[in-house]
């Protein structure tokens, strides 16, 4: 068949691409003619009679009132109508100031649906949250209240956006015609229907609604936060803890039903709870700054600034930096009188390039409340005759040396390699120099006056920064950032230069880090905290030749290494300014006595070399589990044994859970240290409360951590930090709990600590859960760390397998024994046609596929004698249709362990298969109870050499497993059906070489790890 024409031509026609371009440009214009008349089209939102009442200049100009809004009305700033405030609008969003859309066509369109607000005194998602018969309409909140909603009389609501959320609050609170506000009466709602679909366990529900429904309450007394942005976000993690419907903070309404229709009402309802809590932070976070208290409960990710990208265009390295409204600072003076306790002479160590001012600043110098011996450098003969001429004239307070070096290295080079030998003489020092920047400008002209007023104002101020030396754990203390420079604290050419230098150090260093330095660098410091910047023996020569370099040199990278160093050595950091020169006051801390020290510590200091976010590594998404725990160094020095498990619900514990706790209280009662239980994955319920009673419900710091025995829910990790001592010893119980273990130690390690090594239960072979995989590599890892591993491993025949393979400092065997609770509720019972089976669907290693293949397989082949048989699943609950078509099945799932008593002393017939060389525990109860009891061997695991009623299963396949079956009910109908029995043969003797475990013996290592570790320095006061 031949090609039509216009296909042999090849489109070589010129008229026909000609026709083409017209025909597209046509469409172009039509288009956009159509997008103008939509975008101009009136919409029902504009009042028309009341713009030209409220715009008389309007009506005067006989001018469509529609037009002129267009036209003028926006730019103008005039409204719609009552409720829809133009600039307001865009102002609160910029997103919407950036396009050409119209502000009001925006909000016709896309604002409601999006909950953005048209009003300071409305707020949309609060009015469909109220109204429900609008929501489920779809009508656009702010047309059904002008045209229906206000002459019902329907109330409204302040927005939420900006600063009249917490107008918007208050009113909530204050509304004596609501019993709760609007919010909380839907929560209520969707609560009882909650309930009423039975989609949570009834009692806990029945808590929370009596809660929520004192809400009003609570408002009054505690604020809006203390009901959502704490217990509302409690319960949303009950009904959601995996988190799979989080909540915008807009538009809520709608992500409500999207969310039911995929994933349910349990999720949906959690949605709602997560918006109501957004909205909550929302207000803290316009409020945190004027009350830092409140800021603790705040995202730890979310206090600094910071971009992934590498370099900047101009090959600037960015750095994270705190945000302005999250970098605090002391106030100085102190307000309560303060003397330094310590009278020991300070070293000022001054770098003097410009001669002229040092009049100035000796005056300064002269506010220091004890004696001071100067060490001034310069670069000249001449400028040092005329240094000691006003120094000789000038200094009373103490000795003085000028020195004169070559002009490299600014005033860093000078104050860390010239005047090198000067520390050791000293406990303190001051650094200072006379500082101009004159590539700076203005801005910088008042900066070296700046960084002196802070240090040396007066003698108040000294007073209250030597004060703060009393405290032997302080190394640096130096001014908040001149506010002009906020903009440009970076990395700038110097993070190269950094990271070797702070390698020598034994710093790591990380772009991720957080940047904090004394800029400036005019700052107080103990000798002991820049040893490990002194003992670097630098020399003049690794300093550039001066060219006015304004970055990228060695003493810029010096600067910005000090903190790091400082920390390292073991030392911590303040800063402080006085209120009257920082523009950000609400970030600056009034100190009223010590106990504000100790309580403003959380704030200022902020460690560069702790980790400073969580869950945003690809691992840490793929495997949530490892998301890392934020800690923030703890200033008790009390010992403490702490259990990382992950989880404590009852409803949640099964048998490796149960002989963790059960070792964590042996050792912590060997010990007598404090204690502390961690749950890593999931969130803690009322139940493991009450379960956990003597301990304290504590939620993630930093706190002042003084609890003796604690209970800490690390599930979210976005809401705080984990205190952490020097003496923390930690119990991991899986691989990723493991992780942690090591994590905290590598940190504590970093700031200049000697850990304890961790204590590693190891109950399974557990890299071999996960085939060759990134799972499999991260859980082999914690078995590659000897000498900071001592490893209790369950069971012998797990010991001997993974011995065999790794090597701990110490190891120790776990035997198997039976809870003594099951083995005193056993009875000696008839037993029945019963067979048990431990079915764990979600747990792979127990293959429970294979053991209903098999009984599928038995029934089959035995229907007469199978039916007079019943099949009892423990422990995990799941849907029967899993086992189908296998009969006579039930799925009690998880028992007391009294229930498991009853079950084994009357069954017949245990079956549970653990395909890793651990044993398991429930075949052994089973054996040891009398069962005739169907399990695998596996590597070292020859359970019939424990048991002789152990049928081993040596092919695992159904087939296999269906004749083990046989067998045992062949055995089981001659030997136990309908006799009385108590208990099994007794497990066979067996002699082991290795050390087994014993908490008194475990306790006593770390007790002298303990003295050994001892630090050397003694706090002989903690502010």
């Amino acid at each position: 068949m031949a090609s039509p024409l216009w296909i042999q031509r090849g489109f070589a026609d010129e008229g026909f691409y000609h026709m083409r371009h017209v025909a597209a440009r046509l469409q172009q214009v039509l288009l956009r003619r159509l997008n103008r008349h939509k975008a101009s089209k009136c919409p029902p939102l504009f009042d028309r009679d009341w713009y030209l009442a409220e715009y008389p200049d309007v009506a005067q100009s006989r001018m469509d009132p529609w037009r002129h809004f267009l036209r003028h009305g926006v730019t103008q700033g005039r409204r719609a109508n009552p409720l829809f405030d133009t600039f307001w609008y865009l102002e609160n969003n910029p997103d919407v100031a950036r396009s050409t859309i119209n502000p009001l066509v925006h909000y016709w369109r896309h604002g409601a649906l999006e909950g953005r607000d048209p009003h300071p005194n409305f707020s949309t998602s609060l009015y469909l949250s109220k109204y429900g018969d609008v929501a489920n309409a779809g009508c656009n909140p702010l047309f059904h209240y002008l045209k229906w909603g206000c002459a019902e009389g329907r109330s409204i609501w302040p927005s939420t956006t900006g600063g009249n959320r917490s107008e918007a609050i208050d009113l909530l609170s204050g509304c004596a015609e609501l019993n709760v506000p609007a919010a909380l009466d839907d929560l209520l709602n969707c609560l009882r229907q909650a309930e009423a679909t039975d989609i949570q366990d009834g009692q806990m529900l029945e808590k929370y609604s009596k809660l929520l429904s004192e809400a009003q309450e609570i408002l009054k007394k505690r604020g809006m936060r203390a009901v959502v942005g704490a217990g509302v976000r409690e319960v949303a993690g009950l009904l959601d803890p995996s988190n799979l419907g989080p909540s915008s903070n807009t538009s809520w309404v709608e992500d409500y039903r999207s969310i039911r229709s995929t994933f349910g009402d349990k999720v949906a309802l959690a949605s709602i709870l997560r918006h109501l809590a957004n909205a909550a932070d929302g207000n803290l976070r316009q409020t945190a700054c004027a009350n830092p208290e409140r800021r603790a409960a705040r995202s730890v990710n979310s206090d600094f600034e910071y971009t992934y990208e590498l370099i900047k265009e101009d090959g600037v390295v960015p750095s994270r930096r705190p945000r302005n409204d999250a970098d605090y600072a002391l106030e100085v003076p102190f307000s309560f009188g303060t003397k330094s306790r310590s009278e020991s002479t300070i070293a000022i160590v001054l770098h003097c390039f410009y001669p002229d001012v040092l009049p100035d600043m000796l005056r300064y110098f002269e506010k220091i409340p004890r004696s001071a011996d100067i060490f001034i450098s310069t670069d000249t003969l001449e400028k040092c005759e005329e240094i000691r001429d006003i120094c000789q004239s000038s200094w009373q307070k103490g000795t003085f040396e000028v020195r004169v070096f070559e002009n490299r290295g600014r005033d860093i080079a000078p104050k860390f390699v010239g005047f090198r030998d000067v520390y050791a003489r000293y406990e303190l020092f001051l650094h200072a120099h006379s500082k101009r920047s004159p590539h700076g400008g203005e801005p910088l002209a008042r900066w070296r006056d700046y960084l002196l007023e802070n240090i040396c104002g007066s003698q108040d101020i000294v007073e209250s920064i030597l004060t703060l030396f009393d405290d032997d754990s302080i190394g640096l203390v130096f001014p908040q950032h001149l506010f002009e420079l906020r903009g440009i604290l970076n990395w700038g050419y110097d993070y190269d230069l950094a990271r070797d230098l702070l390698e020598r150090v034994g710093v790591k260093l990380s772009k991720d880090m957080v940047l904090e330095f004394p800029s400036g660098s005019m700052f107080w410091g103990r000798s002991d905290a820049i040893r490990g910047l002194l003992d670097l023996e630098l020399a003049f020569e690794d300093f550039p030749e001066e060219a006015g370099q304004i970055d990228g040199t060695l003493a810029h990278a010096i600067e910005r290494s000090i903190l790091f160093a400082v920390e390292s050595a073991g030392f911590e950091w303040r800063k402080v300014v006085k209120r009257e020169l920082y523009q950000k006051p609400e970030t600056v801390l009034r100190v009223s006595s010590l106990l504000d020290l100790a309580k403003w510590r959380h704030f200022v200091f902020q460690p560069v070399l702790a980790r400073p976010v969580s869950g945003v590594m690809p691992s840490e998404r793929a495997i949530p589990e490892t998301r890392a725990i934020l800690t923030y160094p703890s200033r008790s020095e009390r010992p403490r044994l702490n259990l990382l498990v992950p989880t404590v619900n009852p409803s949640q514990t099964f048998g490796g859970i149960s002989t963790a706790i059960k070792v964590f209280g042996e050792i912590a009662d060997a010990l007598g240290y404090d204690r502390r239980i961690i749950s890593t994955c999931a969130p803690i319920e009322a139940a493991a409360v009450e379960r956990f009673s003597d301990y304290t419900l504590t939620p993630m710091g930093p706190s002042s951590d003084t609890t003796e025995w604690s209970l800490n829910d690390a599930f979210d990790r976005s809401r705080g930090r984990l205190d952490l001592r020097p003496f923390d010893i930690f119990v991991a119980t899986a691989w990723w709990t493991a992780r942690f273990a090591f994590d905290f130690n590598d940190i504590r390690r970093a700031s200049g600590k000697t850990p304890p090594p961790v204590i590693y239960l190891i109950q399974d072979d557990e890299p071999n859960f996960y085939g060759w995989s990134s799972k499999w590599s991260l859980a082999e890892a914690t078995y590659k760390r000897p000498d900071e591993t001592i490893a209790i491993i369950n069971s012998e025949e797990l010991f001997a397998s993974i011995t065999e393979r790794y090597r701990f400092s110490q190891s120790f065997c776990l035997p198997y024994q039976m809870n003594a609770t099951i083995k005193q509720s056993l009875k000696a019972n008839v037993r029945e046609r019963t067979i048990i089976i431990y079915g764990r669907p979600s747990v792979t290693r127990n293959a429970f596929e294979l053991v209903v293949d098999a009984l599928f397989l038995w029934q089959q082949r035995n229907p007469s004698l199978a039916a007079q048989w019943s099949i009892v699943s423990l422990g995990e609950e799941y849907s029967r249709d899993w086992a189908l078509p296998v009969q006579n099945f039930s799925v009690v799932g998880k028992a007391s362990l009294q229930q498991y008593a009853e079950y084994l002393s009357t069954a017949s017939v245990g079956i549970s298969l653990m395909i890793s060389p651990h044993p398991s525990y429930p075949p052994l109860e089973m054996a040891e109870a009398g069962l005739l009891t169907i399990a695998n061997n596996f590597s070292h695991k020859k359970l019939e050499d424990r048991y002789g009623n152990i049928l081993p299963v040596e092919l695992m396949e159904p087939a296999a497993i269906a004749e083990k079956i046989e067998t045992a009910i062949f055995q089981a109908e001659k030997e136990l059906v309908g006799h009385v029995t108590f208990g099994g043969r007794g497990p066979s003797t067996t002699t082991v070489d290795w050390q087994v475990y014993d908490p008194i013996a475990l306790a006593d290592i770390y007790k002298s790890l303990r003295l050994d570790h001892a630090a050397p320095r003694t706090v002989t006061r903690q502010l």
